[in-house]
């Protein structure tokens, strides 16, 4: 046996049985190293669960050894300090939970936590950060391994950030980018949003060694959880389905040996087995899915081999995330005691939501009759605008689906700052399927139904 194979097996022996956030070969060999993304892509109260999650993913990444230097964490930082906060300083993600804000290193905060800031990251534009926020990119070599955890609103073939929207085209021309720049070896994505699998089915290919996990499918709601009396005096929702239970299965007491072992395949089915609100969904690369959940998040566990896990999963108040809003403030007002003001305040707020909601519809509405009325011969393919039909999505039907979204905003109202126009996006996208090319005949329309709609219309639910 040659000394360079005496070696190896010496060092695979050390990498083994490591006590303490077990290396993975490329990383005795080649230097190679982890890099974590965490992104809460929201702003405001009603979104608090989307920035508890992300705490709470950055305290179980430190805990598992990756350094901070190589987690980078956007979150708008609106929540712990937040008047409505009852534990100013603090953020919980569960009742009764601990404070998983407390130490949390946040990179880009405020306005520096939008689309163009996190392409960058991701794809390691360090020139492209300078100045902002704490200016770390990803440093990737193609032997490091990347996981990415994205928590926010989405719709089809869009991901949320408080003042635009991530397509996923532009999510995939990044992944190319890195690709072809040698950044990674094999990533993990763990996207909580509605729709989220919209990002990923027909378009993720199967050869990136990227694998992505998500809380819903192409055409189905995530969930909100610990909602309703189970927040206490928070009164919004405390944290998401999907990502607390990976969170909270990871929290539990194990070994040291299962936790190095448990690969990501054995994640997801844990996990979907225990999410029952959404189907959690895989796309991309399958061979991914068999790599060790802790090459990308590392991992830590007791070292007595018979350390003892719960099975239990317990039950939790949830709210599909698009009634997230409107459930809270009738919550309050079915069960709270509020004096007079205060319920006339938030019954005037719900009132002046709804008749919003009514312009938006409206608004829709007429641009959808338009189109239908120029261009009958979609009318069966693209569906009604309540209940449209469920198309796969492809990447030559971005820039029209884009330039139509784009006009809306520009004509009518933002829609990356209303996110109750999320479930109202999909007919845009299948008109697009259907014809790609159709963009101008819908901006035109677009601008004509827009020339008396009010300029007030904004943080919608």
């Amino acid at each position: 046996m040659g000394v360079f194979n005496l070696v190896a097996l010496a060092l695979f022996a050390v990498g083994s049985f490591a006590n303490e956030n077990n290396p993975t070969n490329d990383e005795i060999f080649w230097g190679a190293k982890k890099w974590v993304v965490l992104v809460a892509g929201s702003d405001g109260w009603s979104n608090y669960r989307h920035q508890a999650d992300i705490c709470h993913a950055y305290q179980i990444i430190r805990s598992n050894g990756i350094p901070a230097e190589n987690i980078i964490t956007m979150m708008v930082d609106d929540i712990a300090n937040n008047p409505r906060n009852p534990t100013p300083g603090k953020i919980i993600n569960k009742p009764n939970g601990t404070d998983v804000y407390e130490g949390v290193v946040i990179d880009y905060k405020g306005k520096d936590v939008n689309k163009s800031n996190f392409l960058k990251i991701i794809t390691g534009d360090k020139k492209g950060m300078e100045s902002i926020g704490s200016g770390k990119v990803v440093k990737g070599g193609r032997h490091d391994r990347i996981f990415i955890n994205f928590v926010d609103h989405g719709t089809t073939g869009i991901l949320g950030f408080p003042d635009d929207y991530l397509y996923a085209d532009e999510l995939n021309n990044a992944f190319i980018s890195m690709r072809g720049n040698g950044t990674y070896k094999k990533m993990l994505l763990y996207i909580e949003a509605c729709r989220a699998g919209s990002m990923f089915d027909g378009i993720l290919a199967e050869d990136t060694d990227i694998l992505s996990v998500t809380a819903s499918g192409p055409r189905e709601s995530s969930y909100g959880c610990y909602c309703g009396s189970q927040s206490g005096p928070y009164k919004t929702c405390l944290g998401d389905l999907f990502s607390v239970t990976w969170m909270e299965d990871l929290d539990m007491p194990t070994s040291g040996r299962e936790a190095r072992r448990r690969s990501v395949f054995n994640d997801f089915r844990e996990v979907r087995t225990n999410v029952t609100k959404s189907n959690v969904m895989i796309y991309g690369d399958f061979e991914t899915g068999k790599e060790k959940l802790s090459s990308f998040i590392g991992y830590h566990g007791n070292d007595d081999s018979q350390a003892v896990r719960s099975n239990g999963i317990d039950i939790k108040a949830t709210v599909s995330s698009r009634d997230v809003h409107e459930s809270e403030v009738q919550y309050q007002l079915a069960h709270d005691k509020l004096s007079l003001p205060e319920s006339l305040k938030l019954s005037a707020e719900l009132r002046q939501n709804n008749k919003m909601r009514s312009v938006i519809d409206s608004v829709f509405q007429n641009i959808y009759s338009e189109v239908v009325k120029m261009r009958p011969d979609i009318k069966s393919e693209i569906g009604d605008l309540e209940e449209p039909s469920y198309l796969q999505l492809n990447l030559s039907m971005f820039p029209c689906y884009r330039s139509i979204l784009n006009q809306i905003t520009e004509s009518c109202f933002s829609l990356p700052k209303n996110p109750y126009v999320l479930d109202k996006l999909t007919i845009f996208a299948n008109m697009c399927v259907v014809d790609n090319q159709i963009d101008q005949l819908v901006r035109n329309i677009v601008f004509k139904s827009c020339s008396n709609v009010p300029d007030n219309i904004i943080n919608i639910q």
